[in-house]
Parts: C-alpha cells; structure tokens; sequence
C-alpha cells in the first residue's frame, strides 16, 4: 500500500508539474489617443523570453491575445547606402595557393578620409568561393578585416563583404588558388542607418576567461539580445592578437584586434552572424605573448519594436517566458509599413506569475483530459480499498 501511496503522490506531482510553469509579464501603460501603440523590447524581454522572441503574447485585461508584429532592424530602420569610390582590380599576385586581388580607391576629395563598411565585387562569371578581406593604408602593411563565402550564379549572388568601418585606401581579396581570375572591379561604400527610426544601444556582457595553451577563450553571454557588436575593454596597452569567433562549434568571424599608445586602435568585433545565440566565445591567439587583461565587455544592439492596436482604455499586458509556445503570424505584419500614426507607451516592471502553461498551437487536451481521468480512477480505487479496510 506504501509503495501505491508514492505512486499516486508521483502521478499527482509530475501532473502539476506538466500544467504549471514560470512565465513573466509586463504591463503596458498606455499613452495617447491614436489607436496603433508601440514599444521597444527591454532587455528583460530578450533575456527572459524564449524561441528567440517567438513566445511573445500580448493580452488584454480579459486575457484574451491581441494581434501585433515585431518589427526588427530591417523593417523599422530608413537605410542609406552611398558609394564611397569604384576602382578596377590593379593587381593580381599569384601565389602557390591562393590568388591575391589587390584594389585602390582614390577619394575625390583629397582632405577626406574613405570611410566604408561595405566591399561590393563586380564579376563576369559564375563561381563560388571562400574570401579573406584585408585592408592597408599604403599597400604594404595588411590588416586581415574579415573572411566568408561569396558566390554568383545564374539565379541568385552575394557579392557584398559587410564589415566594421574603415578607413583603408587598399583592399585585398585572397581567394584559393583553383578559382581563377574572377573579380574584375569593386566598390567601396558606406552603409549609415538612420538613428532616429533604428535606436543602437550598447550594455555590458556578463563573461568569463578561459586561458587554453596560448588561447583566451573569452566566453560572453548574449542575454539573447540582437547583437551586432561586442566591444573589449582592455588594460593592456600595446598589443595586435587575432581572433575567431565562434558558437562553440562553428566558426564565423576572424580578424585583429589591436590597441597602439598615441595611435589608433581597434578592439570592436563584429558578432551579427552569431547573435542568435546564447553565448558567443571570442578565441584570441597569443602566441608567445602574455594573456590579456580583460576588465569588461559591452554589446551594441539596435532596439526591436512591437506594435499592436489597443481597442481598450487599457488592462494589457506583454507576457513571454513559455518554451512551449512558436510564432504567430498575424495581417498585422502585412500592413503595419503602412501605419505611420502610432503612440509610443511605457512598459510596467518585470513581473513573475505562476501559472498554466498558454495552449500550444498543437492541442493536446484531449490526452491531458485522458490522464487526469486515469488518475481519477486510480483514486477513487485506493480510497475505496482504505475504507474496507477500515471497516
């Protein structure tokens, strides 16, 4: 009968624990008279929400959900791109692996310097390639930018090599040997989003050193932010050690670092292609050096919006937190490049509920129903046996 009584007391715990889960919830104060309302996602959110926002509900005071959309960076911000320069490749340098192409921009005004983030190359043929990025302001001494994939085909192409911005007159594109000649020209630009419809925000990274034979494995935690940067803070006060970054499995970032007294610097590392992750390890290599005195680390992210239609004077609410729950797709995400007139609303502070767990997109009532009566049953049976022996 013992062993019975455990048995129940299981079912019964595993079932509460199955129906009950944390989930957090902000209010929404609302503000203003038009009825479209948005709000920037806090950092709260990102780090508390799950599926990479997809758990987001908004509800009114009736619990019922309110459609809305996310709008994220390319959706929300005014982009401005402007060619900087446009060269032809001025020299090729074939080596016994690879081929280097080597191009210089001249700026039109000679007091200025050419700023760019992006390298577009223009070809003829169709290829596919891996790419490392370097850059020079006289042509001699090379700074390695960055490195990926580029590729034309008949149906689809990617020829733009983004990066951090620089000042670099000379370019050089190093591809594998086997390739051939198949850049002919490029062009330098500068890629500026408008801040004042896509907000950059910059806050500090929890992380944690690992020194590995002559590696730092600097360990930072994304609090599932959006990030498109991660800045080092360094007490050192002369150094150039390269990096790799990584997820832990895979690599997708590699370059320089580098901090000269009275000169420049440069210790912004470029992490887009890794934000979606929950951690983001940056591998700096040392070689016979010393490790770095790292003291801090700061993200750059640019601000997400919500934006739903408030029909009621308020009582709503943001919740998020469920693991459970995917995407919705609302009309709302059809159209809402078309409302201009919103009121811009303040989020309450971060509440913790207790409570059952929001309906899945898939409905499984039926067999928590099924469960729950085979439990019924089974109590009533034990109950039943108690009472006749007591008699």
């Amino acid at each position: 009968m013992k062993n019975i009584n455990k048995w129940i007391i299981s079912l019964f715990l595993l079932t509460v624990v199955q129906i009950l889960s944390s989930q957090y919830y902000k209010d929404i104060n609302l503000k203003g008279n038009l009825k479209y309302k948005q709000f920037y996602i806090t950092e709260d959110i990102y780090e508390n929400s799950k599926n990479h926002l997809d758990d987001i509900r908004i509800v009114d005071k009736n619990g019922k959900e309110v459609p809305f959309v996310i709008e994220n960076e390319e959706s929300q911000r005014k982009q401005s791109e402007n060619v900087v320069a446009q060269a032809k490749i001025s020299e090729r340098i074939v080596k016994s692996d690879r081929i280097e192409f080597i191009v210089k921009f001249n700026s039109q005004n000679p007091n200025e310097d050419l700023i760019g983030n992006i390298l577009e190359i223009i070809s003829k043929e169709n290829f596919y390639t891996k790419y490392e990025l370097f850059g020079s302001y006289n042509g001699k001494n090379w700074d390695k930018i960055v490195a990926g994939e580029i590729y034309k085909t008949p149906d689809k192409q990617n020829l733009t090599i983004k990066f951090n911005e620089k000042k670099y007159e000379y370019y050089k594109i190093v591809t594998p040997i086997d390739k051939g000649n198949i850049f002919d020209e490029a062009i330098l630009k500068y890629f500026n989003p408008k801040t004042e419809s896509a907000k950059m925000v910059e806050t500090d990274l929890p992380f944690e050193i690992e020194e590995k034979e002559k590696t730092t494995l600097l360990k930072i935690k994304t609090k599932n932010l959006p990030l498109k940067t991660v800045s080092i803070d360094v007490a050192d006060d002369e150094f150039r050690r390269e990096y790799n970054v990584s997820d832990g499995t895979k690599y997708y970032e590699s370059g320089h670092i580098f901090k000269i007294p009275g000169s420049k610097s440069s210790l912004e590392i470029n992490v887009e292609e890794v934000s979606g992750e929950d951690s983001i390890i940056i591998e700096i290599e040392n070689e016979d050096n010393k490790p770095l005195k790292i003291k801090g680390v700061r993200g750059k992210y640019i601000l997400e919006k919500i934006v739903f239609k408030a029909t009621e004077n308020g009582g709503y609410k943001i919740i998020f937190g469920n693991e459970n729950l995917g995407k919705l797709n609302y009309d709302l995400a059809q159209i809402n490049d078309m409302i201009k007139d919103r009121d811009f609303v303040d989020l309450g502070t971060l509440n913790k509920i207790e409570g059952k767990v929001a309906k899945n997109p898939k409905d499984f009532s039926v067999y928590y129903n099924i469960f729950i009566g085979i439990i019924a049953i089974l109590l009533v049976v034990f109950m039943a046996r108690k009472i006749g022996k007591k008699e």
